[in-house]
């Protein structure tokens, strides 16, 4: 079973993700803001980061940048959920190698089990900040 660590301050939002997830057949860990996230990633080692940008204590982007900068985690990816706009830390995320970059508003369980599954089970993905359909794409910056 695949584990994704999921890395969200929204309880609802958790909730909401998490029932589809785990019908797919994930695992799913919760760590609620950033720095519950950077304290558990190498003690979990995830599968799979499903991260937003915006919460307290350390924001997604930082926690994108320790994840690129630990030889432990440098190869998990990386799908961003989050609201945050593009043209701030969604571009910042972008340059730091997030897979996947999904609006929360746009975002559908489905698409994100999608675009999981197509990280988990390829062997070199590449880097993509938007879901292939476009219906969640983000705008332009």
């Amino acid at each position: 079973m695949k584990t994704i660590l999921f890395v969200e301050d929204d309880a609802v939002i958790v909730q909401a993700y998490r029932m589809g997830l785990e019908r797919a057949g994930f695992r799913v860990e919760v760590a609620e803001d950033g720095l519950a996230a950077m304290k558990i990633l190498l003690l979990l080692k995830p599968n799979l980061v499903l991260l937003d940008l915006m919460m307290p204590k350390l924001n997604g982007a930082d926690v994108l940048k320790y994840i690129r900068s630990t030889p432990a985690l440098k190869a998990t990816p990386v799908i961003i959920l989050s609201n945050a706009s593009i043209a701030d830390l969604g571009q910042e995320a972008i340059a730091f190698g997030a897979d996947r970059v999904f609006l929360k508003a746009l975002c559908t369980p489905r698409q994100l089990i999608g675009a999981a599954n197509e990280l988990l089970n390829s062997m070199s993905p590449s880097p993509q900040p938007a879901v292939p359909n476009g219906s969640a794409e983000l705008p332009p910056g």
